[in-house]
């Protein structure tokens, strides 16, 4: 659940919605909020159970997608954290995002709610699941929950924009980008173990 709820990032996902869906009807908004948490979710449920086959059908092993899974972890880490994370981005160009396709799909729905990074942590989340007894329904759990308060900060964006601030913001952003960091690592480390590089 952390892991999903720092790379998707609802609160920064929040702000960023808050300008797209400006001067947007209180039916219209609750519409794309909806929508965009549909497609995200089926997005990563689609690859949480076959993106495995998938990575086999291509001769990808585990372990390397675990490396190359945490180093791109770390860039979106590494984003965050000095502040050219994709939320920004979709701010700046709200206007070109609203005339070339509906936003509750392109930019909230992907990247920002399922973007590369989730979409890897949810097939190296759900290799680790297996190995646990009820590991599956524990990971499929988590992307519910952390869809569903994805859905609720949508809902809530404009208090939650004005209560934490530009500045809030931002800190959240370099703290959750520290965990990410983090997480990428161990990511890495994991991959290496798996081809034997590392004890």
């Amino acid at each position: 659940f952390i892991t999903l709820f720092v790379i998707i990032d609802p609160l920064g996902t929040a702000t960023v919605f808050t300008g797209l869906t400006a001067g947007q009807s209180a039916t219209k908004i609750k519409a794309i909020a909806l929508k965009a948490t549909l497609v995200a979710f089926l997005l990563l449920l689609f690859f949480a159970f076959l993106g495995a086959p998938l990575l086999v059908k291509l001769s990808i092993s585990l372990p390397a997608f675990h490396i190359a899974g945490g180093l791109m972890l770390f860039v979106t880490a590494f984003r965050m954290l000095f502040g050219h994370n994709e939320a920004e981005g979709v701010e700046k160009d709200k206007s070109s995002y609203k005339q070339r396709a509906d936003i509750a799909v392109f930019p909230l729905a992907i990247p920002l709610m399922a973007g590369p990074g989730s979409i890897t942590a949810i097939i190296l989340l759900m290799n680790k699941a297996t190995e646990i007894s009820g590991g599956t329904i524990i990971t499929l759990s988590a992307i519910i929950a952390v869809h569903f308060v994805a859905f609720a900060c949508l809902m809530l964006a404009i208090p939650i924009q004005k209560m934490i601030g530009i500045n809030g913001t931002s800190i959240l952003a370099r703290v959750m980008g520290m965990i990410l960091a983090a997480m990428s690592v161990q990511f890495i480390a994991d991959g290496l173990h798996g081809i034997h590089l590392v004890n």
